[in-house]
């Protein structure tokens, strides 16, 4: 094994991964589309935030600083000793950042449904995030339980650090970029309120839909965050609710 502190390295991958998320936001909101969603969005936090407050502005601000810390503990303690910029064959990064979000995507899925939705505590500190109903919206991806916070992205970097080791030696940044990104891009997503149920944007609206249907209530499937693969394998997965289609993405469609 060749594990050193390459601070470099995650500085890099620090960078590149608020460079592209940013990037690709500034980009993606040029497509009216998707800055109607985004609008949509906005309005429903302001909604909450304002008529919920209660509910969602203690649990929110604490859910983010939780998450803020867990993350540098990981960025700055961890990642570097777990990173490389020494060249690797394409396939390998890709190959790498794939098994990374499938395995950790597994074990979520176990976390998800036996834990969260058990018979124990935790069900009562997952219980705090399903007070956000179906429709759900951006600000429901951060209704949490400080637990929940921790457990949820503890895990993901518990999965990255034992797949690295297993190895026996670091990802390369570009995995680490990858999946990071993935991760937390399509958990954001999952929350999201989005009403495009047209071409080209099917898929984005499906995946959205399909996790509205989990917040049903508490007793939904769809337990899975970056794919329904194991809910479809397991016997799990929730049919979505069927929406109407607001007036506005009428229009759209028609045109």
């Amino acid at each position: 094994m060749n594990f050193h502190y390459d601070w470099l390295a995650a500085l890099l991958t620090i960078g590149s991964i608020i460079g592209i998320v940013v990037a690709a936001k500034f980009v993606l909101f040029r497509v009216p589309a998707f800055a109607q969603a985004r609008d949509v969005n906005k309005a429903e936090h302001k909604r909450k935030w304002r008529e919920l407050g209660k509910k969602y502005q203690h649990r929110v601000q604490t859910s983010q600083k939780i998450g803020l810390l867990t993350n540098l503990v990981f960025f700055l303690l961890i990642l570097p000793f777990i990173i490389t910029l020494e060249p690797r064959p394409f396939g390998r990064i890709l190959l790498d950042a794939f098994l990374v979000l499938m395995i950790y995507d597994f074990f979520y899925y176990l976390t998800h449904r036996f834990l969260f939705h058990g018979k124990g505590y935790f069900r009562r500190v997952h219980a705090v995030h399903h007070q956000a109903r179906s429709r759900i919206s951006s600000i429901d991806a951060q209704l949490l339980h400080p637990l929940e916070t921790i457990i949820g992205i503890s895990l993901f970097y518990l999965v990255t650090v034992a797949m690295c080791l297993l190895a026996g030696q670091p990802f390369h940044a570009a995995s680490i970029i990858i999946t990071y990104v993935v991760f937390t891009q399509i958990n954001q997503l999952n929350h999201c309120r989005i009403d495009l149920p047209y071409k080209p944007f099917q898929t984005i609206n499906w995946i959205a839909i399909m996790h509205d249907a989990h917040h049903i209530d508490m007793h939904r499937g769809n337990y899975a965050t970056i794919t329904l693969l194991y809910d479809w394998m397991f016997g799990t997965l929730e049919k979505p609710v069927v929406q109407e289609m607001p007036p506005s993405a009428a229009g759209v469609d028609a045109q």
